[in-house]
């Protein structure tokens, strides 16, 4: 008879997520990986697999938590409302003390430049996964009205996939400069309110 785990998958896999996240590929140790779960070395490794299984399960679990926010915005009354509710959803997350959601696991991992043809496969696949989802706001947009930009919703999507790496960067920067100061991390989410709605006024102008 096997014997009765102790943990939870979903729980170890969340952690696990988390340092990723934090720390990118490289840049995490097997020791920190240890320190999240509470779990031995072994014993990670024979219930999920080496570092890189571990960083596959990382990258999935962190894009399946956006479920919540795509069931949003195929609710949202127009095109334009579903991209306005991707960015509210996204400078909470920048704003966010946890630094864990700061980085977005595919746009650090594709920067990190990790040498290996599953996990490039696999950021890859997400990152396309979530330009897609941009593409089909944008394309409803322009339908609907509500976006009167009639740029290829390809190239717009690009552009806004572009913003969404900028403001990741910038609020990791903001953050390690001002993390202590609640006044200034306030500005901080100020400024980078104020980006995406420069962004979003694209979207508007024919």
């Amino acid at each position: 008879m096997g014997r009765t785990k102790l943990f939870s998958d979903e729980d170890v896999i969340n952690n696990v997520a988390d340092v990723f996240a934090a720390h990118g590929y490289g840049g995490t140790s097997i020791a920190m990986l240890t320190e999240a779960t509470g779990l031995g070395k072994q014993s990670l490794y024979n219930s999920f697999g080496d570092k890189q299984h571990l960083y596959l399960k990382a990258v999935d679990c962190t894009t399946a938590r956006y479920g919540e926010v795509i069931a949003l915005m195929e609710t949202a009354p127009n095109g334009m409302a579903a991209i306005a509710l991707f960015f509210d959803q996204l400078i909470d997350a920048c704003s966010s003390k946890n630094a864990a959601e700061h980085s977005c696991i595919v746009s650090s991992g594709l920067l990190e430049g990790i040498a290996d043809d599953a996990i490039s496969a696999n950021l890859c696949s997400k990152w396309d996964a979530s330009q897609n989802m941009l593409v089909q706001a944008i394309k409803r947009g322009q339908a609907d009205g509500s976006i009167q930009n009639t740029d290829a919703p390809a190239d717009l999507a690009d552009f806004l996939m572009t913003i969404v790496s900028g403001l990741r960067v910038s609020s990791r920067a903001l953050s390690q400069t001002h993390q202590t100061h609640p006044t200034q991390q306030s500005r901080q989410t100020q400024r980078l309110r104020k980006t995406v709605k420069r962004t979003l006024s694209i979207l508007s102008k024919n």
